[in-house]
């Protein structure tokens, strides 16, 4: 397909990665009787759309998309799911059809980021707007208050009010998106190894004993309790369509794993992956999760 094509009246279009999240917006759109289409990757998208119209496409044919997208008449479209990077080499083969190799180079060596704006640019560009998951699905994001069984206590609001004013602090510079505090002190910053290893990073310091030899307010801490709670927000001018901040089990067993008491999230701006299993593994680890507003 060259040139515009002009997004049509039809069904938003799901082009489903990896994991839950494809099939939960599915499952909400089709709750709320929003026609729509999955566009499962072919290779990579890896849920049960057999309740749903799919029409599987190739991550590296860009043409084969927009052929997909324009027999549709797809009126937006919503990318989901985890997508493992491929190299420079397979992209370039795929994409040299409707784009400049330079600018694909470039496109693809600017980082993750830079390259799913490079297909959001890529769809628009070609007349198909693209939505984000709390523009389609609303009620995956997480609500305010204590989303489980557990709430936390005026220790765990100190911490969460602390680690909220870092990360207001810290996003005009655009360093991450969570923070790990216990007793009102910042132990860990995500930054390029996102939340996860973040986390994993908190529970080495505290195996190796080094998190009681950190400085607070220039005195040393001589000791520290486990505890501390992950706090979780969007940075300022944050493009939801992309980069979603989000939580899931996962996060509740490293949470777990490394001693804290629980998460905040900021409501209605993190995405809660695969909702039931998230709450009933807090729940049963006896850790709060708990959205906060912005």
């Amino acid at each position: 397909m060259n040139g515009m094509a002009a997004a049509g009246t039809g069904p938003l279009a799901i082009i489903a990665g990896a994991g839950r999240l494809p099939a939960e917006i599915a499952a909400e759109l089709s709750l709320r009787g929003v026609p729509f289409a999955v566009l499962p990757l072919k290779g990579v998208a890896d849920a049960d759309f057999s309740a749903f119209a799919c029409y599987p496409v190739g991550m590296l044919d860009p043409n084969g998309v927009l052929e997909q997208l324009g027999r549709l008449q797809a009126r937006a479209v919503i990318l989901a799911g985890a997508v493992h990077r491929p190299g420079i080499g397979m992209v370039m083969a795929g994409w040299q059809a409707v784009r400049h190799r330079e600018e694909i180079r470039r496109v693809v060596q600017g980082g993750d980021d830079n390259l799913l704006r490079g297909v959001v640019a890529f769809l628009e560009e070609h007349g198909f707007p693209v939505l984000g998951v709390r523009d389609v699905a609303p009620r995956l994001m997480a609500g305010a208050g204590p989303l489980g069984r557990h709430t936390p206590g005026p220790d765990d609001l100190a911490d969460i009010a602390c680690g909220h004013r870092a990360l207001l602090a810290m996003g005009p510079s655009d360093i991450g998106q969570g923070v790990v505090v216990a007793q009102r002190r910042i132990l860990a910053v995500e930054a390029a190894e996102g939340t996860d290893n973040m986390i994993r990073r908190v529970a080495t310091l505290r195996r190796a004993g080094l998190v009681g030899r950190l400085q607070r307010c220039g005195r040393p801490v001589v000791s520290e309790r486990a505890g501390g709670v992950l706090v979780k927000a969007a940075k300022p001018g944050q493009d939801f369509r992309v980069d979603l901040p989000a939580v899931g089990p996962r996060t509740v067993r490293l949470a777990r794993r490394a001693g804290l008491s629980g998460i905040a999230v900021e409501a209605g701006a993190v995405l809660v992956v695969d909702r039931k299993a998230t709450l009933k593994a807090a729940d049963d680890a006896g850790l709060f999760i708990v959205g906060m507003p912005a």
